[in-house]
Parts: structure tokens; C-alpha cells; sequence
């Protein structure tokens, strides 16, 4: 059985769950059971959608080293083949501690510290960057770094038919939303005349405190669509010609389907590679929407260059394509395969 130790709350962004998921979902495909275990009873309706069983600690979120207590006795009782932690509120001492009793494989976004456990994900790494491994060099640590790597669910898999997409815009902001960027964004939708003709879809976040606001915006305005709950994220990037999006795994998934993005941060661990999409020209990069209150005029005159730069446009998409294949789990889950033969 694989465990998956992951949290998702007003303050971490469902990305972290959405990945793991993405990740048990390959297992189950490949005959592994899983469990997930969580701090809270929070956005567990997403593992009961998806089938997934789950264990609520009834512990502090951003504390994890006074879960041990809790957590120890029941990975004893659970006898799990691996367990997969994600979160940015492990610390080295924790997941050491946890690596005693089960092979741990950490989700290493930050890269921050060095750790000693069974296997580290980092799949923010670029083509050709080997920092990462020579931090390891001589531990006898399992390293899963590069974009071969990245999490994405199966439907997210590039196809090789050609998009027939519509006159729409995908705007994503993640869970919580807590800058108003979709708000923002949607004005200044409304107020150019180039996007008169497009319908705008929102997926709005369980967590987006902002929704009656986008409520009574779209009441207003027809061509404004609110999603809740999502769970065919990928069918809306096959369908709208342009996307809006926060950092994280959604950008990886927008790669995979090739749909031409601009991009924002919002938090320190977005903002590196967000910033990187930009300068590489995969995406346009438009800011930190904390830096700038004009964030969402921002984003409509970069969407408004993919109107205008048809050909640069294409050579975005291409690029994107070939960042991601949409493989990623499988090679993940490979690694669990491996080490319990």
C-alpha cells in the first residue's frame, strides 16, 4: 500500500492534493492500494470523488512534528510499502524520523534542505541542470528530478490530433485566490473590445473567498461561466484558445495540453519558475499579482499578443508540448515498483 501525507486548507493550495491524486491514481492502475492521511477534514470530498480512503490525524497542519505521536502508531498499524509527503511544512528532522519506519519519498518543490529519506520528486528541475543531483552525490537516495517527472493525471497526456479549440479563455487561479486575480482579470476582459466575441471560464476554488463577487459578475455579463468542483480540468484546456493561470502543477498541465498561457505568481515558491516560463517563452509572464494591483490589466495585454503574434503563439505551444509528455506518474510510480521488488 502507498500512503500519501498531504494537506490542503485555506493556506496550501490544492495543487498538493491534486498531484497526489494524480499519483494514486497511476498506482491504483498498476494494482497498489493507497491512503491518504491528512491534518484536517478539509477538501476530503475530492479523495471521496476519486475513491480514495483517508485517515484525518486531528493535528496541526503547519506543526508536523507534533503529529508524530499520531502519526507513528498508525503507519505501524498500516505496514504501508511507501508514503509520499507533500507538503511544504515537513522539515528534515520529520521526514528522517518517518523514514525509519517506511520508505519516504518527499515531494522537494523548494529544494531548500538536504534530506534524508528514500526518494526525492523534483520535477521543477530544466533540461540540463544537474544541481540538484550533485547535492546527493554518494547518498543512497532514489532522485526523480527533471519533467520527465511531473504528476499529471491521464487525461493530460498531449494527444497528436490537432485542438479544435473555441473562442474562450480559461482563467485558474487555484484554491483560494487570495489576491482577487480573477476579479481583476475579468474586468479588464470586459473593457477590450478584441475579447466582445469570447466566452470566459472561470474555475473557481473551493476555498476562493471571492466567489459571490464572481457571482454577481457573471449574472452581469453571459459570457462569464463559474465551474466549481472541478474534476475534467483537461477538458477545458482542449476546449478554450488561451488560458490564465497561477504557478504551480496547473502550468505543467496546461503544457501538456498546449494551450497558449499567461501566467502569474503569487506566492515565494511560484515565482522562480513562473519567472522562467517567461524568459524561456513558453508562457507570457505577467508579475507577482502581490507586487502589482494592476495584475489583471496585465494579463489581458499578454493575452492580447497571442491575437496579435500568430506565429510567436505557435512557437509557444510547441515549446510547451515539449516540456511535458504527460508521463510522469508512470515513471513515479515505477520507483515504487522498483523498490519493492
Amino acid at each position: 500500500m502507498i500512503g500519501f501525507r498531504v494537506d490542503a486548507n485555506e493556506k496550501i493550495a490544492t495543487g498538493h492534493i491534486m498531484r497526489c491524486i494524480a499519483i494514486a491514481e497511476e498506482c491504483r492502475r498498476q494494482g497498489l492500494d493507497c491512503l491518504f492521511i491528512l491534518a484536517e477534514n478539509k477538501e476530503t470530498v475530492r479523495l471521496r470523488e476519486h475513491g480514495f480512503s483517508y485517515r484525518i490525524l486531528n493535528s496541526k497542519w503547519n506543526d508536523m512534528e507534533s503529529e508524530e505521536k499520531k502519526l507513528k502508531p498508525l503507519l505501524k498499524e498500516l505496514h504501508l510499502d511507501w508514503l509520499v509527503v507533500d507538503s511544504y511544512q515537513a522539515t528534515a528532522a520529520y521526514l528522517t524520523a518517518l523514514n525509519r519506519l517506511v520508505p519516504v519519498m518527499y515531494i522537494d518543490d523548494m529544494a531548500k534542505e538536504n534530506y534524508e529519506v528514500s526518494a526525492l520528486l523534483h520535477y521543477s528541475q530544466w533540461s540540463g541542470d544537474e544541481s540538484y543531483q550533485k547535492r546527493y552525490i554518494g547518498k543512497r537516495i532514489k532522485l526523480l528530478a527533471g519533467m520527465n517527472y511531473v504528476p499529471l493525471r491521464k487525461e493530460f497526456i498531449k494527444s497528436k490530433q490537432e485542438e479544435k479549440r473555441e473562442n474562450s479563455i480559461l482563467i485558474t487561479t487555484g484554491g483560494t485566490d487570495t489576491y482577487n486575480v480573477t476579479y481583476k482579470v475579468l474586468q479588464s476582459l470586459q473593457k477590450e473590445e478584441q475579447f466582445e466575441g469570447y466566452q470566459f471560464h472561470v474555475i473557481v476554488g473551493s476555498l476562493n473567498q471571492n466567489k459571490e463577487k464572481l457571482k454577481q459578475m457573471m449574472e452581469l455579463d453571459k459570457r462569464i461561466f463559474l465551474h466549481e468542483n472541478v474534476n475534467n480540468m483537461a477538458y477545458f484546456m482542449h476546449k478554450c484558445r488561451y488560458a490564465v493561470s497561477a504557478g504551480g502543477t496547473t502550468l505543467y498541465e496546461l503544457c501538456a495540453c498546449g494551450i497558449p498561457t499567461v501566467c502569474f505568481s503569487f506566492a515565494d515558491n511560484q515565482q522562480e519558475f513562473t519567472c522562467e516560463m517567461g524568459k524561456r517563452q513558453i508562457m507570457y509572464y505577467a508579475g507577482d499579482a502581490r507586487e502589482n494591483e494592476n495584475i489583471g490589466a496585465i494579463i489581458v495585454e499578454k493575452l492580447l499578443l497571442f491575437l496579435r503574434q500568430d506565429q510567436k503563439t505557435k512557437m509557444f505551444v510547441e515549446r510547451m508540448k515539449q516540456l511535458v509528455d504527460g508521463k510522469g506518474t508512470l515513471r513515479i510510480v515505477s520507483c515504487f515498483e522498483e523498490n519493492s521488488k
